[in-house]
């Protein structure tokens, strides 16, 4: 199943970002694994990992716990789509919408960029 989201603010990132995420199957904990942020909006992100979920493990919604600057972001998503990468796997996430999680999101793509040109600047990227 290809998904595209509609809204045109998508940042990839210059380096992937650790995310921590989980499933609970059943009230149960079934997975808690680590992956890598490709690319994400404010409403989801592209996430990249070493093992392919079951198919029961996609009908639920993921735990995501990550960081893109300095404040930790933990959110809920669904996944819509899958696909084979070099690495792994691939995953399209759509988070659960929240204005106040679209805010951060966003506050901390700033200040995360900010500080890639900076260190771009003096040589330490």
């Amino acid at each position: 199943m290809e998904y595209k989201r509609s809204e045109s603010f998508r940042h990839i990132l210059i380096k992937p970002v650790d995310v921590q995420y989980s499933c609970n199957v059943d009230q149960q904990v079934a997975l808690t694994r680590t992956g890598k942020i490709l690319d994400i909006s404010p409403s989801g992100m592209s996430l990249l990992v070493t093992k392919q979920l079951t198919d029961e493990e996609k009908e639920y919604p993921l735990l995501l716990s990550f960081c893109l600057y300095k404040q930790t972001i933990e959110s809920q998503g669904a996944i819509r789509w899958e696909r084979f990468h070099p690495e792994g796997y691939q995953y399209g996430i759509e988070m659960v919408e929240s204005t106040q999680l679209e805010n951060i999101i966003v506050s901390e793509l700033k200040q995360r960029r900010r500080q890639e040109v900076l260190d771009a600047k003096k040589g330490t990227f």
